[in-house]
């Protein structure tokens, strides 16, 4: 018995001592390589599109506990960790992961390089109560509340900062941080309108009104900038998308209602890469479809299914400054992300 008690305090301070240090084997990557790799088009077509990998929750870091927390989990196991439910909206800041996940009312922050989890899950005090989309703002993060009628503005740390709309939006759906003109555009889908802030929270303008003109909305739901092409909305139920210039003037209407190449089911958000080119989400055909500045349909990928770029029921697309792809593949419970190949990339 003594010699049996001698052993387990020599395997206690043995464990302490490695949760102390911690372990020097590498942590596996995030995203593993694919040979031969996914990419769309098929050959013999140029890719354009390269698979990377998708996040599911806080057991897509592969971190592991350190210190007193690596000494606990050696004596009674390794605590679980939070998957995602419903992500619907996902933003990039650096090497920092922001998925909007309606069910679970939180914003779950997902740091890639130190391999962190957190989450945001109130504002002004009060708890989320259905998020729809999110925005970085001039270094900050903003988030929408569609029941809650408002935008909440955070620091990179999730520190709330201040509410932006209450009493002026009725259903908040995307945003988007205009920094050329230091504007925030929300769409407000209840009154088929956008709505143009300043970042301290003042109502700048409306632009558009229900209808089926140039112009006008019908459910807008998707909302992108990029100085190459101005800026973006996704004109859900007239099953079209709008490009609106400095001005605030509809320069260009493409898409309709169909099921050929270039239509729409229901276009639920648009993203913008570094060479121009529009991604529009569709929500009901589970898919993305890419076009140029002009509207012309160059390539599609996605459809039904729960495979490496295949969807159910996505939400939210967004594109980062390296050209990764990041989908919040909602009923998949998972944000799968892509890579835009440019002409010199393979």
């Amino acid at each position: 018995m003594m010699r049996s008690a001698h052993i387990s305090q020599q395997v206690a301070v043995a464990l302490l001592l490695m949760g102390l240090t911690g372990c020097r084997v590498p942590l596996r990557p995030i995203f593993a390589a694919y040979d031969p790799p996914i990419v769309w088009p098929k050959a013999p077509d140029r890719p354009r599109i390269r698979y990377i990998g998708e996040l599911t929750g806080e057991a897509s870091l592969a971190a592991r506990p350190s210190g007193w927390a690596a000494f606990r989990a050696a004596l009674t196991g390794v605590a679980p960790t939070v998957a995602f439910s419903t992500p619907t909206a996902v933003e990039i800041v650096g090497e920092r992961v922001y998925v909007v996940d309606r069910d679970r009312r939180a914003v779950f922050v997902l740091d890639l390089t130190a391999r962190t989890f957190d989450s945001i899950t109130t504002a002004a005090g009060l708890p989320f109560e259905w998020l729809s989309d999110i925005a970085e703002v001039d270094g900050m993060i903003a988030v929408s509340d569609s029941r809650r009628g408002a935008v909440f503005l955070f620091d990179a740390d999730g520190q709330f900062v201040r509410t932006i709309g209450q009493g002026l939006i009725e259903r908040p759906t995307g945003i988007a941080w205009l920094a050329a003109a230091a504007e925030l555009w929300v769409l407000d889908t209840a009154v088929h309108a956008c709505l143009v802030f300043s970042i301290e929270g003042t109502l700048l303008r409306s632009i558009g009104r229900r209808g089926g003109a140039a112009g006008e909305f019908n459910s807008p739901t998707g909302l992108a900038h990029a100085a190459s092409v101005g800026t973006v909305i996704a004109d859900s139920m007239n099953f079209r998308i709008q490009l609106f210039d400095a001005e605030d003037r509809s320069r260009l209407v493409f898409g309709r209602k169909g099921d050929a190449a270039g239509d729409f089911a229901l276009p639920r958000d648009v993203a913008v890469d570094s060479d121009g080119h529009i991604y529009v989400l569709d929500n009901r055909f589970e898919n993305v479809q890419v076009f140029d500045r002009h509207g012309a349909l160059l390539m599609a990928f996605g459809g039904e299914g729960d495979g490496p770029g295949e969807f159910a029921l996505p939400s939210g697309i967004t594109i980062d400054h390296r050209d990764r792809i990041w989908i919040a593949d909602t009923y998949n419970r998972r944000v799968q992300v892509f890579q835009y190949l440019r002409e010199n990339e393979q």
